[in-house]
């Protein structure tokens, strides 16, 4: 496996690399992972650990089964210049220590993506491995520097699809995240034979159903509020110094009108608790970092609202308590980059069991997951009226929510749970390494 990021790095998509790779273990595959330092977002314990944060070239351990080399990676810098260079450092180290560290032949070499550079480095290294190569389409990566316009130049586009085509063509197999994204490869001449779905997945006897009165919701004054959730990386593509602040600005509107309902509510034959549920403060909180972090503090600042709370990545183990504290989790993106990925943070508030507002396209991934699970509620991108308006229907509406919450619960477990997407991994791996 080659990944630019593993655990205990906390991003999500090191959280999937390592429970791919120990699952994959633990179904009898003998598993090396060629990765980094822990550098996206270390928690404390981490950056104080000398293992991780060695001066050396690279370190190796076996962990619990699994042959892990890490090369020393600087800490993630916000500065665009500055994550090129780590990503160029990343690349040809990676190729180098493939070559010199990991000895001798194996079956196959699996790569994860973005970015689609590392496809090369994978394909180069099962051509000196004598491995078929595995490429894990977690994202359509050319696509998201395209739509974003950090990509412009006519050149510079052709080449980044030229090397997607390149890569594409030498796999062994392409695994997906999104049914979607099977369809768009077809599209763009990929063989339907070697496209095998393998969706995001959630460790279901992890993430939980919790109680909201918890650590983590008392610590940060949460229990008595109406908890709005986004937990993930604040990037480019989701404009969430934009969306959220207008959100915000909408539910503050409501509130008093929210705190009045009481001599209405008497004619409805509300109990006192359902009352309670609709009158609690709503509160947006945030927890995560990227790009857009900065733009974000600042929108919130400059806004002077008071019910938006931004706090860092929590330590892997809280995760299960943040999520607890959430009333609806919430997971926008910008028009067009839905086509592109399926946010994992979607999986973990479903197997939370809380409902989730997704503000994407109606024909993309995301969208078809809420729908047939019917676990959620589908919003237009860049809306904050209607993820406001969906926000208040399930604030105002408790049983609608605990309904929604109790599908996504039963329909993670059956379908999307770390045991069931593995196995299908484990399917695949078994598959390409049989075929001549």
């Amino acid at each position: 496996m080659l990944s630019l990021v593993f655990g205990p790095d906390t991003v999500s998509t090191a959280n999937m690399m390592t429970d791919i790779a120990h699952g994959l273990c633990t179904c009898g595959h003998k598993v090396t992972v060629l990765t980094t330092m822990p550098h996206y977002n270390p928690s404390d314990v981490v950056r104080a650990n000398p293992i991780y944060r060695s001066r050396r070239l690279y370190t190796r351990a076996n962990e619990d089964g699994v042959d892990i080399v890490r090369l020393w990676m600087p800490l993630k810098g916000q500065a665009v210049w500055r994550r090129v260079l780590d990503y160029v450092w990343f690349h040809v180290l990676a190729l180098l220590l493939g070559i010199i560290v990991i000895r001798g032949r194996q079956d196959i070499v699996y790569v994860p993506s973005p970015p689609i550079t590392l496809g090369l480095m994978g394909w180069l290294l099962s051509l000196l491995k004598g491995a078929k190569f595995i490429y894990d389409v977690r994202e359509l990566w050319p696509d998201v520097p395209v739509r974003l316009g950090l990509l412009k130049n006519k050149w510079a586009i052709r080449l980044v699809y030229a090397v997607e085509y390149f890569v594409y063509n030498r796999t062994a197999a392409i695994t997906t995240i999104a049914r979607s994204f099977i369809d768009n490869l077809v599209r763009r001449g990929v063989s339907r034979e070697k496209l095998f779905f393998t969706p995001n997945f959630v460790d279901v006897d992890l993430v939980t159903p919790r109680l909201k009165d918890n650590d983590f919701a008392r610590e940060h004054g949460l229990v008595d509020k109406f908890v709005v959730f986004y937990a993930g990386n604040i990037g480019l593509t989701q404009g969430l110094e934009v969306l959220l602040v207008e959100v915000g600005k909408l539910l503050e509107s409501q509130e008093p009108r929210a705190k009045n309902q009481e001599s209405s509510s008497k004619h409805l034959g509300l109990s006192t608790q359902d009352l309670g549920l609709r009158t609690r403060p709503a509160i947006i909180v945030v927890i995560g970092d990227g790009a857009g972090r900065a733009k974000l503090e600042q929108a919130v600042r400059e806004s002077g609202l008071s019910n938006i709370m931004c706090l860092p990545f929590q330590p892997f183990s809280r995760v299960p308590d943040t999520y607890a504290t959430a009333d609806v989790c919430i997971s926008p993106m910008k028009f067009g980059f839905s086509y592109d990925t399926v946010p994992s943070k979607i999986y973990t508030a479903m197997s939370a069991a809380r409902p989730v507002v997704s503000a994407c396209e109606a024909d993309t991934e995301s969208a078809h997951l809420l729908c047939e699970a019917d676990a959620g509620i589908i919003v237009s991108p860049e809306s904050a009226a209607e993820m406001a308006d969906a926000i208040q229907q399930l604030r105002h509406s408790p049983e609608l929510a605990q309904r929604l919450g109790a599908n996504a619960r039963a329909w993670v477990v059956a379908y999307y749970s770390k045991t069931a997407v593995v196995a299908e991994y484990d399917r695949v791996m078994r598959l390409v390494s049989q075929t001549a």
